[in-house]
């Protein structure tokens, strides 16, 4: 096998285990399981949702989490549309969409986009370091 299918399978594997990430995080949501949600991050993570403030590490982006499952938020998608990997680290736009329902029973839906940036870490895991959406 040449190098350059070697490291273009390497890049295959990331790309799939960095979609991944973002599956799971929606996942874990939408399963109430906003503990295991953070641990996609980093311990560091800087996150900015929107209309919020600026949060900084995992024990923040929980709350946040939380809040939006109190609210009544109980579905999150996350549909990519781009990935690029530079040696450790990922840049990754994605659509996001999240559906609640009021206190009345009428389905809300809230869409925007999503930007995140992950990092490789030393066990060869993909955790989110930055995200940003509107």
């Amino acid at each position: 096998m040449s190098l350059f299918l070697t490291v273009a399978m390497a890049t295959m594997d990331d790309k799939s285990v960095i979609a991944n990430v973002m599956s799971d995080l929606g996942k874990a949501f939408n399963k109430g399981q906003t503990s295991e949600l953070v641990k996609l991050y980093t311990d560091n993570a800087v996150f900015m949702p929107p209309s919020s403030e600026i949060l900084t590490g995992q024990e923040a982006i929980k709350k946040y989490w939380d809040g939006l499952r109190k609210a009544g938020f109980n579905e999150f998608i996350i549909r990519d549309i781009s990935l690029n990997t530079v040696g450790n680290t990922a840049y990754q736009t994605a659509l996001w969409e999240a559906v609640r329902k009021d206190s009345a029973g009428n389905v809300i839906k809230l869409d925007g986009n999503i930007s995140s940036v992950m990092e490789r870490q030393k066990d060869g895991s993909w955790k989110i370091k930055l995200q940003s959406w509107n």
